[in-house]
């Protein structure tokens, strides 16, 4: 709001203007499939994700990146705390956060090839250790070719010294856990495990998408949107 003083003969006039800001609107995430919250045991379970953003735009036309689009699948066995079906979804961690930013998934999924390797195979080819750490953070912010056959790993200047090996501690520690695993895409298919003795537990699925910020300002005040599912053994 800025102001302004008029000035005529015997009389101070103040006069405001109100200067709008825009502010950038979450985007609104829906998981819309499995339609019952119900899962069975090491079976197959579709998944359908929606996404609309006023300034990114709406899957049902095609808008949206597919490739931004997360799925998190964690188990939770007999014994772990199942979160309210209320209670607001829990940020990205650090890792997973830089990720986000910068353009890792037009190139690279969880469990499956695209352009290239599959952030699985890359830590099983590359067993935990500080040698190796040192090494994929040094091939991210620099790139590489021929590694993984002819698809060449761009440079990420971008990224700092430290964010970069805080994505491939994150790469490590998701991998280390058997009970989450991501999927990218809007839909598409994840497994359950085997029933455990007791027969009990949990699946809660979280789909998110990060936005682009305003078009005037791209890349800049980004938001997550996310919604969760919470679904129980047959």
């Amino acid at each position: 709001m800025k102001y302004w003083l008029l000035s005529f003969p015997g009389i101070a006039v103040v006069a405001l203007s109100f200067i709008s800001i825009q502010q950038n609107s979450a985007p609104v995430v829906k998981i819309t499939a499995p339609k019952v919250a119900t899962f069975s045991w090491d079976a197959p379970v579709s998944y359908s994700i929606s996404v609309a953003d006023k300034e990114d735009g709406d899957s049902k036309f095609d808008e949206i990146n597919g490739l931004e689009v997360l799925l998190e699948v964690r188990f939770i066995d007999s014994k772990g705390q199942v979160p309210s079906a209320n209670q607001p979804a829990a940020p990205d961690e650090q890792g997973l956060a830089i990720m986000r930013s910068s353009n890792c998934f037009n190139c690279h999924n969880f469990n499956s090839k695209l352009i290239g390797p599959s952030y699985s195979d890359i830590v099983a080819k590359y067993p935990l250790s500080a040698a190796n750490v040192a090494l994929l953070t040094k091939r991210i912010k620099e790139g590489s070719a021929g590694i993984w056959g002819k698809a060449a790993m761009p440079t990420h200047p971008e990224l700092s010294d430290n964010e970069t090996e805080t994505v491939v501690k994150w790469m490590y520690k998701q991998a280390a856990n058997p009970n989450v695993t991501y999927y990218t895409g809007l839909d598409g298919v994840f497994r359950t495990k085997a029933a455990p003795a007791d027969k009990k537990g949990t699946y809660v699925i979280t789909a998110s998408y990060t936005d682009h910020g305003l078009k005037t300002t791209p890349g800049k005040q980004r938001i997550t949107g996310r919604d969760m599912m919470i679904l129980q053994s047959r």
